[in-house]
């Protein structure tokens, strides 16, 4: 990276919204596909959730993927994780205190 925290490759890894990492390009230059793929400009991707403007970024969680959302649907992925864990712990004390 260089100081102003600008990849080798072009890509800023912070967008101008709250997006963390994504793959806009600081140099200001879009990618033609971008253009066909009628992704607005400022952002690099559509959202695979509710199809709104987006970034391409990692998937918030341990699995290996990338895609497209938009900062609303991110910080939603962010946290389904943990609100699956915390309902089947939920879940696995009610059942074993049934079985009591």
């Amino acid at each position: 990276m260089t100081s102003a925290g600008i990849r080798e490759d072009g890509i800023v890894p912070t967008s101008s919204s709250k997006s963390v990492d994504c793959h806009c390009r600081a140099d200001g230059r879009r990618p033609s596909y971008l253009d066909e793929a009628g992704v607005p400009e400022g952002f690099c991707g559509i959202c695979e959730r509710c199809g709104a403007p987006g970034h391409t970024r990692h998937y918030p969680g341990a699995v290996p993927y990338t895609g497209a959302w938009c900062d609303r649907c991110y910080q939603i992925l962010r946290f389904v994780p943990y609100v699956v864990m915390a309902v089947a712990s939920v879940l696995v004390v009610a059942l074993v205190w049934l079985w009591r």
